[in-house]
């Protein structure tokens, strides 16, 4: 559970940095949040947040066979990271 609490905590200031670096309007990082229709990312930007997410956590999901495309809402962001980290911690 706390792993989660920080998992989000981490994907929320990531999301906010590139709100920020790209203008675009704020948008709060909740898990229904959709990525590309509500905060409005384009590829660049998922790839970005990916980037980031790695250095965060030591983790690349999607170089371990998770497809890109499952990146939907920010709670499945959340979900992918965390199944990851788990898996890496056993």
């Amino acid at each position: 559970m706390e792993q989660t609490k920080e998992m989000k905590q981490i994907i929320a200031q990531i999301i906010q940095d590139i709100q920020e670096q790209q203008s675009y309007r704020a948008v709060e990082a909740g898990d229904d949040v959709r990525v590309i229709e509500d905060l409005g990312f384009s590829s660049l930007d998922i790839a970005q947040l990916v980037a980031q997410m790695e250095m965060e956590t030591g983790v690349d999901p999607f170089s371990q066979g998770e497809a890109i495309s499952s990146i939907t809402t920010v709670g499945s962001i959340c979900d992918i990271y965390q199944k990851y980290m788990d898996s890496a911690q056993s």
